[in-house]
């Protein structure tokens, strides 16, 4: 089996076309935790979940145990599901053990094996492969996260404004996972009003989170190489994804030539939030740093932004060194 498209593997499941072996893979959490319920939904009959579906973590499960759930016949339904989450903390021992199952997959068990970062040169991968129905699931693109924090407000019941979905997207990247997270605790903070608007995401995500964005974009837009390098520091000590660190610089140099170019065009007030499609709430903000560049400059920005970005992908270990370069080159004062 070669790789399939993600929104055909969704409609093959709500239409019931089941493989009987899947291997799901990629570097998106959220993605890989719904596919879970996905199929959860789609194989299990409701009255026989506990006798027709196992769960196993392969850090510390019994591939024997495994083995045996995926073999061991359905009671009162079609189909098993067994899901195989983490598989690559599984030994080359272990993978052994699966093989016979991947070579010849059970028709009455839905096999499921999920893996969060693979290496397709190895044996075991390229088997999974070649005999399962495979989906990777990657990270959306920038200028899809509006699009999924609509969607997984919706999944929650919530409905979110516009600026809200932008400052919520400045706040915490393009990590869906978080994205979720942060949604659940405005869900619980709206109550009954059931919609988000821009100062219920103000008040609620983390504080400590919004500071370190806002102060590194902001260090960053006013040309403070020490401050931006502090800020940097502290991202980073956070745990903040090295490319999505790169993703907001670039979002807000776009939007800071957006907002340049509008300007130069003899635009203010709602005129130019609109132009720069940015919330009136944070436009005196960009034209303020706005001012401290030439539209040039900003370009070249870009350049360097994709030229840090191309690197941080084929050298990851190098990857504060990157960033320290990014900010020296972009900020001069």
């Amino acid at each position: 089996m070669a790789l399939i498209d993600s929104q055909k593997f969704y409609k093959d499941l709500e239409k019931g076309n089941l493989a009987p072996m899947y291997f799901l893979f990629g570097e998106e959490p959220y993605l890989l935790n719904q596919s879970v319920e996905r199929f959860k939904f789609a194989v299990l009959t409701e009255g026989a979940i506990d006798f027709n579906y196992s769960l196993f973590y392969a850090s510390d499960a019994d591939i024997v145990q495994v083995r045996d759930a995926v073999e061991t016949l359905p009671m009162m339904a079609p189909r098993r599901l067994v899901i195989l989450k983490e598989a690559q903390e599984l030994s080359d021992k272990e993978w052994a053990q699966l093989e016979p199952l991947i070579e010849e997959p059970v028709d009455s068990t839905c096999f499921v094996i999920l893996a969060s970062r693979v290496d397709k040169r190895k044996k075991q991968i390229r088997q999974l492969l070649d005999k399962a129905d495979c989906v990777e699931f990657k990270k959306p693109y920038e200028n899809q996260v509006p699009s999924w924090i609509n969607y997984i407000a919706e999944t929650l019941g919530l409905k979110i404004s516009n600026d809200a979905i932008h400052l919520l997207h400045k706040l915490v990247g393009h990590h869906l996972t978080e994205i979720e997270a942060e949604l659940k605790k405005l869900g619980e903070y709206v109550e009954g009003a059931r919609r988000i608007e821009v100062h219920d995401v103000a008040q609620v995500v983390s504080r400590s989170k919004e500071e370190s964005v806002f102060d590194f974009t902001k260090a960053v837009g006013l040309n403070d190489r020490v401050r931006a390098l502090e800020y940097l520091v502290h991202l980073l000590d956070q745990g903040q994804n090295e490319i999505g660190i790169i993703s907001l610089v670039a979002r807000h140099i776009r939007i800071l030539l957006a907002v340049k170019k509008g300007m130069e065009e003899g635009l203010h007030g709602a005129k130019l939030a609109h132009y720069a499609q940015v919330p009136p709430y944070f436009l005196e903000n960009y034209v303020e740093q706005a001012r401290l560049w030439t539209a040039k400059k900003l370009e070249q920005t870009m350049v360097v932004l994709s030229e840090t970005d191309k690197a941080l992908k084929s050298s990851p270990l190098s990857s504060h060194i990157w960033l320290e370069n990014m900010v020296l080159k972009t900020c001069t004062a």
